[in-house]
Protein backbone atom coordinates (compact mmCIF):
# COMPACT_ATOMS: atom_id res chain seq x y z
CA UNK A 1 0.00 0.00 0.00
CA UNK A 2 1.35 3.39 -0.97
CA UNK A 3 1.85 5.97 1.79
CA UNK A 4 2.71 9.66 1.81
CA UNK A 5 4.99 11.28 4.36
CA UNK A 6 5.02 14.88 5.53
CA UNK A 7 6.96 16.02 2.48
CA UNK A 8 4.29 14.67 0.17
CA UNK A 9 6.66 12.13 -1.34
CA UNK A 10 5.19 8.73 -2.12
CA UNK A 11 6.71 5.96 -0.03
CA UNK A 12 6.54 2.18 -0.29
CA UNK A 13 6.46 -0.04 2.80
CA UNK A 14 9.38 -2.39 3.19
CA UNK A 15 7.89 -5.86 3.15
CA UNK A 16 8.86 -8.28 5.91
CA UNK A 17 10.22 -10.84 3.43
CA UNK A 18 12.51 -8.19 1.94
CA UNK A 19 13.77 -7.25 5.42
CA UNK A 20 14.95 -10.81 5.97
CA UNK A 21 16.85 -10.73 2.68
CA UNK A 22 18.53 -7.50 3.69
CA UNK A 23 20.31 -9.26 6.53
CA UNK A 24 22.48 -10.96 3.89
CA UNK A 25 25.88 -9.26 3.66
CA UNK A 26 26.03 -7.19 0.45
CA UNK A 27 29.09 -6.77 -1.76
CA UNK A 28 29.66 -3.08 -2.34
CA UNK A 29 32.62 -0.93 -3.38
CA UNK A 30 33.90 1.70 -0.97
CA UNK A 31 32.89 4.51 -3.31
CA UNK A 32 29.22 3.52 -3.25
CA UNK A 33 29.28 2.62 0.45
CA UNK A 34 30.65 6.02 1.44
CA UNK A 35 27.76 7.69 -0.42
CA UNK A 36 25.11 5.73 1.50
CA UNK A 37 22.67 7.53 3.74
CA UNK A 38 20.12 6.30 6.28
CA UNK A 39 16.86 4.97 4.92
CA UNK A 40 14.26 7.20 6.54
CA UNK A 41 11.65 5.53 8.69
CA UNK A 42 8.99 7.10 6.48
CA UNK A 43 10.08 4.68 3.76
CA UNK A 44 9.47 1.65 5.97
CA UNK A 45 6.39 -0.25 7.03
CA UNK A 46 4.45 0.71 10.18
CA UNK A 47 5.28 -2.63 11.85
CA UNK A 48 8.98 -2.11 11.14
CA UNK A 49 9.01 1.40 12.58
CA UNK A 50 7.28 0.13 15.73
CA UNK A 51 9.87 -2.62 16.20
CA UNK A 52 12.72 -1.20 18.30
CA UNK A 53 14.92 -4.17 17.34
CA UNK A 54 14.82 -3.36 13.64
CA UNK A 55 18.27 -2.82 12.20
CA UNK A 56 19.26 0.53 10.76
CA UNK A 57 19.12 0.38 7.00
CA UNK A 58 21.24 2.44 4.63
CA UNK A 59 20.53 3.25 1.00
CA UNK A 60 23.03 4.14 -1.72
CA UNK A 61 22.48 6.69 -4.52
CA UNK A 62 21.80 3.70 -6.81
CA UNK A 63 19.10 2.26 -4.57
CA UNK A 64 21.13 -0.49 -2.90
CA UNK A 65 19.59 -1.05 0.54
CA UNK A 66 21.89 -2.67 3.06
CA UNK A 67 22.47 -3.46 6.67
CA UNK A 68 25.42 -5.87 6.53
CA UNK A 69 28.31 -5.83 4.06
CA UNK A 70 31.04 -8.18 2.86
CA UNK A 71 34.23 -6.47 1.72
CA UNK A 72 37.73 -7.59 0.76
CA UNK A 73 40.71 -5.26 0.64
CA UNK A 74 43.99 -4.25 2.20
CA UNK A 75 44.19 -3.06 5.78
CA UNK A 76 46.51 -0.05 5.49
CA UNK A 77 45.94 1.69 8.82
CA UNK A 78 45.20 0.32 12.27
CA UNK A 79 44.82 2.22 15.56
CA UNK A 80 43.65 1.38 19.06
CA UNK A 81 41.49 4.40 19.84
CA UNK A 82 39.94 3.01 23.03
CA UNK A 83 40.37 4.67 26.41
CA UNK A 84 39.08 2.30 29.09
CA UNK A 85 38.94 -0.74 26.78
CA UNK A 86 40.20 -1.68 23.34
CA UNK A 87 38.49 -0.11 20.35
CA UNK A 88 40.21 -0.74 17.03
CA UNK A 89 39.82 1.54 14.04
CA UNK A 90 40.98 0.19 10.67
CA UNK A 91 41.18 1.52 7.15
CA UNK A 92 40.41 -1.11 4.51
CA UNK A 93 41.24 -0.12 0.92
CA UNK A 94 39.63 -1.44 -2.26
CA UNK A 95 40.31 -0.16 -5.81
CA UNK A 96 37.66 2.58 -5.49
CA UNK A 97 38.36 4.00 -2.05
CA UNK A 98 38.48 3.03 1.62
CA UNK A 99 36.18 1.63 4.31
CA UNK A 100 36.41 2.75 7.92
CA UNK A 101 35.99 -0.22 10.25
CA UNK A 102 35.60 -0.45 14.04
CA UNK A 103 35.83 -3.39 16.45
CA UNK A 104 35.56 -3.21 20.23
CA UNK A 105 34.59 -5.23 23.29
CA UNK A 106 31.27 -6.26 21.75
CA UNK A 107 33.10 -7.71 18.73
CA UNK A 108 35.68 -9.79 20.63
CA UNK A 109 36.83 -12.01 17.74
CA UNK A 110 37.29 -9.09 15.36
CA UNK A 111 39.01 -7.08 18.10
CA UNK A 112 41.49 -9.89 18.75
CA UNK A 113 42.13 -10.17 15.02
CA UNK A 114 42.98 -6.47 14.68
CA UNK A 115 45.23 -6.63 17.74
CA UNK A 116 47.45 -9.18 16.00
CA UNK A 117 47.18 -8.58 12.24
CA UNK A 118 50.10 -6.93 10.45
CA UNK A 119 49.74 -3.86 8.22
CA UNK A 120 49.44 -4.17 5.26
CA UNK A 121 47.49 -7.42 4.78
CA UNK A 122 44.71 -8.58 2.47
CA UNK A 123 41.61 -9.31 4.56
CA UNK A 124 37.98 -10.33 4.08
CA UNK A 125 35.48 -8.72 6.43
CA UNK A 126 31.79 -9.06 7.21
CA UNK A 127 30.12 -6.42 9.34
CA UNK A 128 27.18 -4.13 9.99
CA UNK A 129 26.92 -0.75 8.31
CA UNK A 130 26.76 2.23 10.63
CA UNK A 131 26.10 5.90 10.00
CA UNK A 132 26.80 8.87 12.25
CA UNK A 133 25.64 12.41 11.57
CA UNK A 134 26.96 14.78 14.29
CA UNK A 135 25.44 17.75 12.48
CA UNK A 136 23.50 18.41 9.27
CA UNK A 137 25.70 17.93 6.23
CA UNK A 138 28.37 16.02 8.16
CA UNK A 139 27.94 12.28 7.66
CA UNK A 140 30.30 9.42 8.57
CA UNK A 141 29.63 5.90 7.27
CA UNK A 142 31.51 2.97 8.77
CA UNK A 143 31.42 -0.78 9.39
CA UNK A 144 31.19 -2.51 12.74
CA UNK A 145 33.24 -5.68 12.20
CA UNK A 146 31.74 -9.12 12.86
CA UNK A 147 34.06 -11.61 11.13
CA UNK A 148 37.53 -10.92 9.73
CA UNK A 149 40.01 -13.25 8.05
CA UNK A 150 43.33 -12.98 6.25
CA UNK A 151 43.07 -13.76 2.52
CA UNK A 152 45.37 -13.61 -0.48
CA UNK A 153 45.47 -11.35 -3.54
CA UNK A 154 43.64 -13.89 -5.69
CA UNK A 155 40.61 -13.83 -3.37
CA UNK A 156 40.72 -10.03 -3.34
CA UNK A 157 40.75 -9.96 -7.13
CA UNK A 158 37.81 -12.38 -7.28
CA UNK A 159 35.87 -10.11 -4.92
CA UNK A 160 36.60 -7.08 -7.12
CA UNK A 161 35.32 -8.90 -10.22
CA UNK A 162 32.19 -10.24 -8.50
CA UNK A 163 31.41 -6.88 -6.89
CA UNK A 164 31.93 -5.12 -10.23
CA UNK A 165 29.47 -7.51 -11.93
CA UNK A 166 26.81 -6.93 -9.28
CA UNK A 167 27.35 -3.17 -9.33
CA UNK A 168 27.11 -3.02 -13.13
CA UNK A 169 23.80 -4.93 -12.99
CA UNK A 170 22.55 -2.36 -10.48
CA UNK A 171 23.79 0.47 -12.70
CA UNK A 172 21.89 -0.96 -15.67
CA UNK A 173 18.66 -1.14 -13.67
CA UNK A 174 19.24 2.40 -12.44
CA UNK A 175 19.88 3.66 -15.99
CA UNK A 176 16.69 2.01 -17.22
CA UNK A 177 14.80 3.76 -14.44
CA UNK A 178 16.25 7.14 -15.44
CA UNK A 179 15.29 6.84 -19.12
CA UNK A 180 11.86 5.33 -18.42
CA UNK A 181 10.30 8.64 -17.42
CA UNK A 182 8.39 6.90 -14.61
CA UNK A 183 8.46 7.72 -10.93
CA UNK A 184 6.95 6.42 -7.73
CA UNK A 185 4.79 3.33 -7.90
CA UNK A 186 4.75 3.31 -11.72
CA UNK A 187 8.55 3.14 -11.75
CA UNK A 188 8.56 0.32 -9.22
CA UNK A 189 6.12 -1.71 -11.29
CA UNK A 190 8.10 -0.96 -14.47
CA UNK A 191 11.31 -2.26 -12.90
CA UNK A 192 9.60 -5.38 -11.60
CA UNK A 193 8.40 -6.12 -15.13
CA UNK A 194 12.03 -5.75 -16.31
CA UNK A 195 13.09 -8.49 -13.92
CA UNK A 196 14.60 -6.24 -11.24
CA UNK A 197 14.29 -7.66 -7.72
CA UNK A 198 11.55 -6.18 -5.50
CA UNK A 199 14.17 -4.89 -3.07
CA UNK A 200 16.21 -3.07 -5.71
CA UNK A 201 13.09 -1.78 -7.49
CA UNK A 202 11.95 -0.28 -4.22
CA UNK A 203 15.40 1.12 -3.47
CA UNK A 204 15.76 2.77 -6.89
CA UNK A 205 12.32 4.35 -6.54
CA UNK A 206 13.29 5.83 -3.19
CA UNK A 207 16.77 6.89 -4.36
CA UNK A 208 15.43 8.79 -7.37
CA UNK A 209 13.10 10.76 -5.11
CA UNK A 210 15.94 11.96 -2.91
CA UNK A 211 18.86 12.42 -5.34
CA UNK A 212 19.23 15.86 -6.94
CA UNK A 213 21.54 14.70 -9.76
CA UNK A 214 20.92 10.96 -9.94
CA UNK A 215 22.90 10.40 -13.13
CA UNK A 216 26.14 12.01 -11.95
CA UNK A 217 27.01 9.46 -9.29
CA UNK A 218 26.20 6.60 -11.67
CA UNK A 219 28.60 8.05 -14.24
CA UNK A 220 31.40 8.44 -11.68
CA UNK A 221 30.90 4.92 -10.36
CA UNK A 222 31.04 3.40 -13.85
CA UNK A 223 34.37 5.11 -14.46
CA UNK A 224 35.63 3.95 -11.08
CA UNK A 225 34.71 0.33 -11.87
CA UNK A 226 36.56 0.46 -15.19
CA UNK A 227 39.68 1.71 -13.43
CA UNK A 228 39.27 -0.90 -10.72
CA UNK A 229 39.26 -3.77 -13.19
CA UNK A 230 42.36 -2.37 -14.89
CA UNK A 231 44.28 -2.54 -11.61
CA UNK A 232 43.91 -6.31 -11.43
CA UNK A 233 46.57 -6.81 -14.12
CA UNK A 234 49.34 -4.32 -14.74
CA UNK A 235 50.36 -6.09 -17.93
CA UNK A 236 46.98 -5.73 -19.60
CA UNK A 237 46.34 -6.64 -23.22
CA UNK A 238 46.13 -2.95 -24.08
CA UNK A 239 49.80 -2.40 -23.18
CA UNK A 240 52.49 -2.65 -25.79
CA UNK A 241 55.43 -4.91 -24.99
CA UNK A 242 57.70 -1.94 -24.30
CA UNK A 243 55.20 -0.26 -21.98
CA UNK A 244 54.56 -3.51 -20.11
CA UNK A 245 58.32 -3.93 -19.61
CA UNK A 246 58.56 -0.36 -18.30
CA UNK A 247 55.77 -1.00 -15.79
CA UNK A 248 57.46 -4.19 -14.62
CA UNK A 249 60.71 -2.26 -14.20
CA UNK A 250 58.93 0.33 -12.04
CA UNK A 251 57.49 -2.46 -9.89
CA UNK A 252 60.88 -4.10 -9.44
CA UNK A 253 62.51 -0.75 -8.64
CA UNK A 254 59.85 -0.12 -6.00
CA UNK A 255 60.62 -3.50 -4.42
CA UNK A 256 64.33 -2.71 -4.49
CA UNK A 257 64.13 0.82 -3.06
CA UNK A 258 61.16 0.37 -0.74
CA UNK A 259 62.47 -2.17 1.75
CA UNK A 260 60.39 -2.59 4.89
CA UNK A 261 59.67 1.11 5.41
CA UNK A 262 58.74 2.23 1.89
CA UNK A 263 60.30 4.91 -0.29
CA UNK A 264 59.85 8.65 -0.71
CA UNK A 265 57.70 9.20 -3.81
CA UNK A 266 59.73 12.18 -5.09
CA UNK A 267 63.02 10.32 -4.68
CA UNK A 268 61.56 7.25 -6.38
CA UNK A 269 60.30 9.35 -9.29
CA UNK A 270 63.75 10.92 -9.75
CA UNK A 271 65.45 7.52 -9.75
CA UNK A 272 62.97 5.94 -12.16
CA UNK A 273 63.13 8.81 -14.68
CA UNK A 274 66.94 8.88 -14.46
CA UNK A 275 66.87 5.28 -15.65
CA UNK A 276 64.85 6.23 -18.72
CA UNK A 277 61.28 5.48 -17.58
CA UNK A 278 58.83 8.22 -18.66
CA UNK A 279 57.28 10.13 -15.76
CA UNK A 280 53.75 9.37 -16.96
CA UNK A 281 54.48 5.61 -16.90
CA UNK A 282 55.78 5.87 -13.32
CA UNK A 283 52.69 7.83 -12.23
CA UNK A 284 50.31 5.44 -14.00
CA UNK A 285 51.95 2.40 -12.43
CA UNK A 286 51.90 3.87 -8.93
CA UNK A 287 48.21 4.85 -9.34
CA UNK A 288 47.39 1.31 -10.45
CA UNK A 289 49.26 -0.19 -7.52
CA UNK A 290 47.54 2.12 -5.04
CA UNK A 291 44.08 1.53 -6.51
CA UNK A 292 44.66 -2.21 -6.65
CA UNK A 293 45.76 -2.40 -3.03
CA UNK A 294 49.22 -3.62 -4.06
CA UNK A 295 50.88 -0.66 -2.37
CA UNK A 296 49.83 2.04 0.08
CA UNK A 297 50.98 5.24 1.77
CA UNK A 298 51.95 4.58 5.42
CA UNK A 299 52.70 8.32 5.52
CA UNK A 300 51.95 11.10 3.07
CA UNK A 301 54.52 10.98 0.28
CA UNK A 302 55.81 7.50 1.23
CA UNK A 303 55.02 4.51 -0.99
CA UNK A 304 55.26 0.94 0.30
CA UNK A 305 54.44 -2.33 -1.42
CA UNK A 306 52.06 -4.82 0.19
CA UNK A 307 53.79 -8.08 1.03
Amino acid sequence: MKRIDRTGIHRFPVEESILLKREVAKRVFAREFEACRELEKSARSDSEVADSKTSNLLISPLGLILNRVFVVGVVTELDNIGTQSEMWKARIVDPTGAFTVYAGQYQPEASIFFSTVQVPTFIALTGKARIYEPEPGSVFVSIRAEEVNVVDEEIRNRWVVDTAEQTVERLEAFSNALISGYCGEELREYLLEKGVSPELAEGISIALERERSPGEFAKLLRASIRESLKTLDLDSEGDTGAKADQKEFVLELLREMGGSKGVDYAAFMDTATSKGIPENVVEETIRSLLAGGQCYEPKIGIIRLVG
